[in-house]
């Protein structure tokens, strides 16, 4: 079989990371997401992040190691997951690592209206404060949808997956894995 990643990619509150996890889970593979990455940047740097300058320095360290993580995944895994909140910018970078280690790319697209991941944004950074960050405050609909557009119109890879989770009950992972199974199929022969 050739080297699959697979990107789980979207919006934030799109259910990228609880349905990587369970991927992850279910294929076997090893997951690098940003989140957690994030969050254990912060516990090692035993930091009280306090302003959104502290916070960006910070989440740079993060994406950092994540794509350093990346790439040490793929010198010695066939098969990897990496979720994230993952933009146009980001494609020159995964085109070359996916060129360098030979991997096929399915992209599992998680998406749904704008103002319904707004909603859900504001509920749980508003409910929690994760990541030991600054307290969130509540972004206009207008800045969410401009600084979130490029991650609504990702589209990359080999194979791509849209996946609408405007209603969580919905959406069934089964079938999802089902589809993912049947690329990762095409990729033995190719």
């Amino acid at each position: 079989m050739k080297n699959a990643l697979i990107l789980v990619s979207g919006m934030p509150a799109t259910g990228k990371t609880t349905f990587a996890s369970w991927l992850s889970k279910e294929l076997r593979a090893p997951l690098v997401c940003y989140d957690n990455i994030k969050k254990k940047t912060f516990e090692i740097l035993n930091r009280n992040i306090n302003n959104l300058e502290q916070n960006n320095l910070f989440g740079a360290v993060a994406y950092d190691f994540f794509l350093f993580s990346i790439e040490e995944v793929m010198t010695s895994s066939t098969l990897l997951i990496a979720e994230y909140f993952f933009s146009d910018q980001m494609k020159d970078t995964f085109h070359n690592l996916i060129t360098k280690y030979q991997y096929e790319t399915i992209t599992v697209h998680m998406d749904c209206p704008v103002e319904v991941a707004h909603q859900r944004f504001h509920e749980r950074n508003l409910n929690s404060l994760s990541h030991n960050s600054i307290r969130p405050t509540e972004i206009p609909i207008t800045q969410f949808t401009e600084v979130t557009k490029q991650n609504k119109d990702f589209r990359f890879g080999n194979r791509f997956i849209y996946v609408d989770t405007s209603d969580f009950s919905a959406v069934s992972y089964d079938n999802i894995l089902a589809e993912i199974k049947c690329h990762l199929g095409e990729f033995v022969c190719v």
